[in-house]
């Protein structure tokens, strides 16, 4: 990663981490062709991302998480547990569509690892959802209102004490250990190592090592397939990944409904606790990107589509920790890249107030002629094919919306083609037509 103890503006932090990666430092590539062609598609992007005059296509990122997998016939079963299959099937999809980059295989995550912890804060294919599924989050309030002061006073200790012990069954006695700063001197040593050595956290303890043991393992197998898709030519779409502030606190802590009660009934305690997280999501973001020496950093955005709380609200809420964590990003020199779930018609104004830095927004069910208008020129936009299409359309249907969405999005150079979701399913001929008509009628 760049040096950041140096006298680079941000947004000169964020180009010069850009262009590291899409150097293709590092990697030893398959021919001097799949060199030529990484550089080619790491610099649209680049482009895009610094709204380049200079950018000669529009470049075609589409989201995936089982669709490559299931275009080879593979379960979401044998996806999330097989994982030479699951990164043979990644890399057969970059091969055959010839994407710009290419989506992240380790996000089905390895299905024996979930066993092991008892995992409950997901259903996956074959628990809890038919095995030729996808998984689906398990929304439940694992945080208790008077849970709060915990979280905000020490988010760390919260999570492996609290948080964990709920939603990992394997690591239930967690909960009964006591605070680890009880080993900071002699005589409070032997307490708390009295502690963790009962039977029922030892117990924790080796299941917490065999899922990590299994998951090094899986990633092991797995990777060497990924190294192979960079060194032939496909860039990642993301180093890093992250989550706004209150969206943590929505999804995996309070619940939806739970913390939507919140905003009314401890409103102060919310805004406490998002601003409390924002270091630790700025921190998961940055060490994401800085290991994989990639600087974009994914982050999808849940609750703050239009419907889900008041423009007042959101102004409150949700924008103020979702920014600082965007800036501090970029103050590391990551380009944060806002997965905008859901409509933002309501509140598109707002995602201009990151111009200052390279951004990117990659839109839902948001009008694309509205957010060109608003943000062109001034942020990366991308997104808005909707999946309808890659799923029920023809070949003809994919490619005049593909050609009616790059006219409407692309004028300013700022503009990446991807589909609207994370695809859990693909049509063959839809998606090769989706990623030719975006070369043809993308070229500037």
């Amino acid at each position: 990663m760049v040096d950041q103890n140096n006298k680079l503006s941000v947004t000169e932090r964020q180009d010069a981490f850009l262009a590291q990666w899409a150097s293709g430092e590092g990697i030893e590539f398959a021919s001097p062709e799949s060199k030529a062609a990484y550089q080619e598609r790491a610099g649209l992007v680049a482009d895009a991302l610094k709204i380049s005059p200079d950018i000669k296509r529009v470049p075609i990122m589409p989201l995936t998480t089982f669709a490559p997998t299931m275009l080879k016939g593979l379960s979401g079963r044998e996806a999330m547990y097989n994982p030479e299959a699951a990164g043979q099937a990644y890399f057969d999809f970059c091969t055959t569509y010839q994407p710009d980059t290419a989506g992240a295989a380790p996000m089905l995550m390895y299905g024996p690892a979930l066993e092991t912890l008892q995992y409950n804060l997901y259903k996956w294919p074959g628990h809890g959802v038919a095995e030729n599924l996808s998984y689906q989050f398990n929304e439940k309030e694992y945080m208790k209102p008077e849970e709060y002061d915990h979280l905000i006073s020490d988010p760390t200790d919260f999570y492996l004490r609290s948080w964990m012990p709920k939603t990992h069954g394997a690591l239930a006695p967690l909960a009964n250990i006591p605070p680890i700063y009880g080993a900071m001197e002699l005589p409070m040593l032997g307490p708390w190592l009295v502690a963790m050595g009962t039977p029922p956290v030892q117990e924790a303890l080796q299941a917490l090592m065999k899922a990590g043991k299994q998951c090094f393992d899986w990633i092991n197998t797995m990777g060497p397939i990924l190294g192979q898709i960079m060194a032939s030519g496909f860039p990642f779409g993301a180093g890093g990944a992250t989550k706004a502030p209150f969206d943590v606190l929505s999804d995996s802590f309070r619940g939806t409904t739970p913390l939507m009660m919140d905003l009314y009934r401890r409103p102060e305690k919310v805004i406490e606790a998002t601003q409390r997280l924002v270091q630790p999501m700025i921190d998961q973001g940055v060490s994401g990107a800085v290991a994989n020496g990639n600087p974009i950093v994914f982050i999808p955005l849940h609750k703050g589509a239009d419907g889900f709380m008041s423009d007042e609200q959101f102004q409150k809420f949700y924008w103020p920790t979702l920014k600082a964590v965007m800036y501090g990003l970029a103050e590391a020199g990551c380009v944060p890249a806002c997965f905008v779930e859901g409509g933002y018609n309501q509140r598109i104004e707002y995602l201009g107030e990151t111009a200052d830095i390279r951004s990117m927004y990659l839109f839902d069910r948001t009008d694309m002629a509205k957010a060109s208008q608003v943000l062109g020129g001034k942020v990366c936009i991308a997104g808005g094919f909707p999946v309808s299409l890659i799923l029920t359309g023809t070949v003809d249907q994919v490619k005049e919306e593909t050609k009616k969405l790059i006219d409407t999005a692309a004028a300013d150079k700022g503009y990446i083609l991807s589909i609207g979701c994370a695809l859990d399913e693909a049509k063959h001929d839809t998606m090769k037509a989706f990623v030719e008509a975006g070369k043809t009628y993308g070229k500037y």
